[in-house]
């Protein structure tokens, strides 16, 4: 209980306005970003800045950032989300360190389960979900990157527990075990502050969540085919509640071209690309990937 009470003051989740990032984020040079807030006519504003300006010291080590806290965190929350919404993504970055007993398809679900959690939780229970993956983010000039422990991250889908005091060992001695998410991102100062713009943001669509939904279902039943060769699409029919030839069609997106998925997983999808159309031009949908992109719009 001591050892976690000292965690939670080090790390600030029982503050009242928790910085998410507070102590996770550095830039390039590997200098901490610092939380810090003003008040101006009783708003309170939130900022991430370069150490070496709250200092006053060597400002020339780093650009003397000062990043608006709540669009430095929101991106990242949202690109952890988009990496445990797809299945891809997450069986990838545990291979070789999950345990197989658990099974592909409760990976993938409790992978949809964290996600749905990052949206849900309370900002000290996200810090807390942070600081259990080793996060550690990398704010550069052209892109953000989200580094987390792959070990802990094969814990977190197994639903094991973990030895939150283990965690500056595991930091030092697991860089090897880490999984990068990218965000691409540009720094821009605007007076005395640096914002975020996000590459390619005024083309991006709405992410789709019936979309996403139909893609996480057409891998979670893939993988339990893989899992059990006994079981048949008419077993998974009657399990799901759906036609076979339902199935049979969702048992074709998990082949779309892997930056066909990532698009979606993005929401930078077409816009008339949705769950319905999807699901209509999947029976009709070609193995080549250059075909693809063509009949759905990519291209």
């Amino acid at each position: 209980m001591l050892a976690k009470n000292r965690i939670e003051r080090t790390t600030g989740v029982r503050a009242k306005h928790p910085s998410l990032l507070a102590g996770l984020v550095f830039d390039e040079t590997g200098e901490r970003l610092t939380p810090t807030y003003t008040v101006k006519k009783g708003t309170r504003y939130r900022y991430y800045v370069s150490t070496a300006l709250l200092t006053g010291a060597g400002k020339t080590r780093s650009n003397g950032r000062r990043i608006p806290a709540s669009d430095l965190e929101g991106l990242v929350v949202d690109r952890l989300r988009t990496f445990f919404i797809d299945p891809a993504a997450v069986l990838d970055a545990v291979d070789g360190e999950s345990d197989r007993a658990s099974g592909q398809s409760h990976l993938v679900e409790r992978g949809r389960q964290v996600a749905d959690n990052f949206e849900a939780l309370s900002p000290d229970k996200v810090k807390t979900m942070l600081i259990t993956l080793l996060c550690r983010v990398e704010v550069k000039p052209e892109q953000i990157e989200i580094n987390i422990s792959r070990h802990r991250l094969a814990a977190v889908l197994a639903g094991q527990s973990i030895n939150m005091e283990m965690q500056d060992h595991e930091r030092k001695h697991d860089s090897d075990g880490v999984v990068m998410l990218v965000v691409p991102a540009r720094l821009k100062r605007i007076g005395r502050e640096m914002k975020i713009l996000i590459d390619n943001a005024d083309d991006n669509a709405a992410v789709d969540t019936s979309l996403l939904r139909i893609i996480a279902r057409a891998h979670d039943i893939q993988a339990r085919l893989n899992q059990n060769t006994t079981l048949t699409v008419h077993d998974i029919a009657r399990e799901e509640s759906a036609s076979a030839a339902y199935i049979y069609n969702l048992l074709r997106l998990p082949w779309l071209a892997p930056d066909i998925t990532t698009a979606i997983v993005n929401g930078r999808q077409p816009q008339q690309l949705n769950a319905k159309t999807l699901m209509r031009r999947a029976s009709r949908l070609p193995a080549d990937w250059f075909a693809q992109r063509t009949q759905l719009g990519f291209s």
